[in-house]
């Protein structure tokens, strides 16, 4: 199982989508944890990778923001 770092970036998740396209995007932790809201990114999984919130959820997850481009792999 992986630790949750806050700041480290993760992968997107198969299936998700990302305006620059899954393979050149990260999710960073913001540290935050509550319930995301439509929209937003969240970590989740054993093996941790980013999704986006369809609509409201009300489990709480970490609250990721993505990361795109050479930013996503400079600090990776």
């Amino acid at each position: 199982m992986q630790t949750l770092n806050v700041g480290e970036l993760y992968p997107v998740a198969p299936g998700e989508s990302a305006p620059s396209g899954r393979a050149k995007a990260r999710v960073r932790a913001t540290g935050e944890t509550r319930c995301p809201r439509a929209g937003e990114w969240y970590l989740s999984g054993a093996v941790i990778e980013g999704y986006r919130a369809k609509t409201a959820l009300s489990t709480e997850y970490p609250i990721g923001v993505l990361v795109q481009g050479r930013l996503a792999w400079q600090e990776s």
